[in-house]
């Protein structure tokens, strides 16, 4: 699939120290949208990618939120958004989880003195 992205925009993201021993919760929810754009010229679909996420790691002492989106072009692409498999999403996701994870990186590298990775698995269902 023939792709172009616009730039990754982190919308909000909230970081709160929390106690180690709050209840863990991973709630990252993959939304796609169609995206409407004037120009008679731009071919295949435009969609737009919104990420909003709520973590909090088990035993860790901090949580994060926020939301992230992307507007993407899909140049070879002509369906429906429901059309998409599961390893498209996946695909298409990829860079907005790396944003989550890496500026969560350094933000825990700045507050806790040790970077923290997190390591989120898709679920494709």
């Amino acid at each position: 699939m023939q792709v172009a992205s616009g730039p990754i925009i982190m919308q909000s993201y909230h970081y709160d120290l929390v106690e180690a021993d709050s209840e863990a919760k991973t709630d990252i929810q993959v939304q796609i949208q169609n995206y409407e754009v004037e120009d008679e010229n731009v071919s295949g679909t435009m969609i737009q990618l919104l990420i909003p996420f709520d973590v909090h790691p088990e035993n860790v002492g901090f949580a994060i939120s926020g939301l992230v989106g992307q507007v993407i072009q899909l140049t070879d692409f002509t369906g429906e958004i429901s059309d998409l498999t599961g390893e498209q999403v996946e695909q298409l996701s990829r860079p907005l989880i790396t944003e989550i994870q890496s500026l969560t990186y350094q933000v825990t590298a700045l507050t806790l003195d040790h970077g923290y990775n997190l390591d989120f698995q898709a679920n494709t269902n």
